[in-house]
């Protein structure tokens, strides 16, 4: 091993239905029904699902929506041991699936599942609409989850926490569409490479289900090496964000005590990808 390399220690003690709301127009003091704007303020608004969740639209906007969404999903104590035993058992729901073969572009259509960084500290400005019973925003919630040298946990952090060396950590995440998983680290030297699942392969993620990766309940990221910064990259792919097919644009990130969530807006025939760096600091 060189001597300015770092080492990962992965292992047993580290490691719309479109639907138009009925307008209840109340009864006249005849008993015929009103005319139309008289006697109530309140005006039909159109009613549709994302991502499961039945909204009353009213110009919405994406984070809020995802907001309301993650409310009930999200496992925020995790120092309960029963809820961290729940949270575990979500590992069955996720898959080890291979990314080679299949030609050049590999068997889903590229070369990797992994992305540059693309998210911004900022809110996004157009309201969620459907376009073709497809919503225009996809989002994912992420979040440290930080433990002790027993494999307690400690508490949560959003991703702009970074971490230390010597830190045991999980990441755990909660997608509103199916997705590709890849970790991958840059080293102090501007090396990167696939660390976690291994080379060809990703974990494959239900919507609406939240993990922990590693998955194994034994396994956590932990780092130990020389002085430098060294990043964790996360990449979350739609199988479908392949090409032309990728969305390009940028990622709306807001920052919480409990994590941090994302939004990325998709142009029609377009397929989400979220990537975020984890910024790991090296002290002597």
């Amino acid at each position: 091993m060189k001597k300015n390399a770092s080492r990962l220690l992965l292992g047993l003690l580290m490691a719309s239905l479109l639907m138009p709301a009925r307008a209840q127009t109340p009864p006249t003091a005849t008993g015929s029904p009103a005319a139309p704007g008289a006697g109530s303020s309140e005006e039909v608004q159109p009613k549709f699902f994302v991502w499961g969740l039945l909204l009353n639209v009213a110009f919405k906007f994406a984070m809020g929506v995802f907001s309301e969404w993650r409310q009930n999903k999200l496992t925020n104590d995790l120092t309960n041991p029963i809820n961290y035993k729940k949270l575990l058992l979500n590992a069955a729901t996720a898959g080890l699936v291979s990314t080679a073969g299949g030609g050049v572009g590999g068997l889903f259509g590229f070369k990797s599942v992994g992305a540059t960084e693309n998210t911004v500290a900022d809110l996004p400005t157009r309201p969620i609409e459907l376009q073709n019973g497809q919503p225009n925003y996809q989002g994912a919630h992420v979040a440290i989850v930080a433990f002790d040298k027993a494999g307690t946990v400690t508490g949560l952090r959003p991703v702009t926490g970074g971490f230390r060396t010597g830190d045991r950590i999980k990441i755990k995440v909660l997608p509103t569409f199916d997705s590709l998983v890849v970790i991958e680290n840059i080293n102090p030297q501007g090396k990167r490479q696939q660390i976690y699942p291994s080379a060809d392969q990703a974990i494959a993620l239900k919507a609406g289900t939240e993990v922990l990766l590693p998955l194994r309940a034994d396994q956590f990221f932990e780092f130990a090496g020389v002085t430098g910064d060294e990043q964790l990259v996360i990449t979350l792919r739609d199988p479908r964000a392949a090409g032309a097919a990728e969305s390009k644009a940028e990622v709306s990130r807001k920052d919480e005590d409990n994590g941090s969530s994302f939004v990325q807006e998709l142009a029609p025939g377009t397929y989400p990808v979220i990537a975020q760096s984890l910024k790991l600091r090296h002290e002597r």
